[in-house]
């Protein structure tokens, strides 16, 4: 491989259109929420001035990430995935925040193990699989990370990293007999939780509600807010509608914000921007000769694109709410930091399968 030369957008050769759609959904974002915040102040408590702050450490490191080999990377998989157990565990030792153990607070930010265990649960199949080892250990290395999740308790990124397990080794041509035990756990482990109380009784509510006659007051008024922003958004309007209220719009509702400010054209937009994404993404996959980035690519499409899914899914009452962000867009440092580190590898693969546009 030629030797590369440092420059301002990394090493020479770096795929342009994965850094242009990731500095795209950081601009996204800045925006929204530039119009949810109320003005601009210099501290860290403006909700703009943090996801500016969260998007240089993301954007440093995308860089980084993109200056190790894949190769290197794959030497301390496993070692990452001890270090996020032992944080998992050691969560679970924390004190209670709102009813649950999913932040370590540090001061004036709180770390959130569970996001970057969805990208190394990723990485520890892929390596995995690649190895042809038996599944019945990765079945149970899998199993204790998901346990230790529940227990937070964290039901919605739980669902995410199971469905990315399953998707994974579907697509790894295992036998038949993996994937009924995989199934037949995830269903035992769901109603062992589910009767043992673990699962705080907000998250039994909102189970409750989705099945009751009832609307849950918090998807009720998020539809309306989607629904006011008609074509092209209230932001741009002179007679703006009023704006219906909903809760934790900067986070796990930000994009009925968004649609409420810019519509349908600006749904329209975001969506395209990471289908381009995926597009993009699947090209490595009928490219690259390696079974382990094809294995990486794969669990990152999963991850990203059911997240989107379930994210839209549950601010539109399909789905009960679920506290999953929306990638890029809600406001949280784990959760863009968690996602550069996504398109920091993907952009690796890229350069090392010489494709620079």
């Amino acid at each position: 491989m030629r030797e590369r030369k440092i420059t301002l957008l990394g090493p020479e050769g770096t795929n342009l259109s994965i850094f242009f759609l990731f500095l795209v959904f950081n601009f996204i974002s800045w925006f929204t929420l530039f119009v949810l915040s109320e003005g601009i102040e210099l501290n860290f408590n403006n909700i703009l001035i943090r996801q500016i702050v969260f998007s240089l450490i993301s954007f440093s490191v995308f860089f980084l990430i993109t200056y190790i080999s894949i190769e290197n990377i794959r030497q301390y998989i496993d070692s990452l995935f001890v270090i996020i157990t032992i944080l998992l565990a050691v969560l679970l030792r924390t004190t209670p925040k709102a009813g649950v153990r999913r932040w370590f607070d540090l001061g004036p930010i709180d770390f959130q193990p569970s996001e970057f265990a969805k990208v190394i649960t990723v990485l520890f199949i892929a390596n995995y699989l690649t190895k042809r080892k038996s599944r019945y250990p990765l079945i149970l290395f899998l199993g204790f990370i998901l346990i230790l999740i529940l227990m937070q308790p964290d039901l919605g990124t739980s669902i995410i990293i199971g469905f990315v397990i399953f998707t994974m080794i579907f697509v790894s041509e295992i036998k038949i007999r993996y994937l009924v035990l995989i199934a037949l756990l995830v269903v035992t482990f769901f109603f062992v939780f589910l009767e043992s109380g673990l699962i705080n009784e907000n998250q039994l509510n909102r189970i409750n509600d989705f099945f009751s006659t009832n609307d849950d007051f918090q998807q009720s008024q998020s539809k309306l807010l989607i629904s006011s922003g008609s074509l092209f958004g209230q932001y741009f309007e002179l007679n703006k509608l009023e704006k219906v209220f909903v809760p934790v719009e900067t986070t796990d509702f930000i994009f009925a914000a968004y649609s409420y400010n810019f519509g349908f054209i600006g749904v329209v937009f975001i969506l395209t921007m990471w289908l381009l994404f995926f597009f993009r993404l699947g090209q490595i996959i009928n490219i690259s000769n390696s079974d382990f980035e094809k294995f990486v690519i794969t669990g990152f499409v999963t991850l990203l694109a059911f997240q989107i899914i379930v994210n839209i899914s549950t601010i539109t009452g399909l789905l009960p709410l679920t506290g999953l962000p929306f990638p890029l867009l809600s406001l949280g440092g784990s959760s863009m930091v968690s996602t550069a580190v996504i398109f920091g590898i993907t952009n690796r693969i890229f350069i090392e399968n010489n494709l620079v546009i």
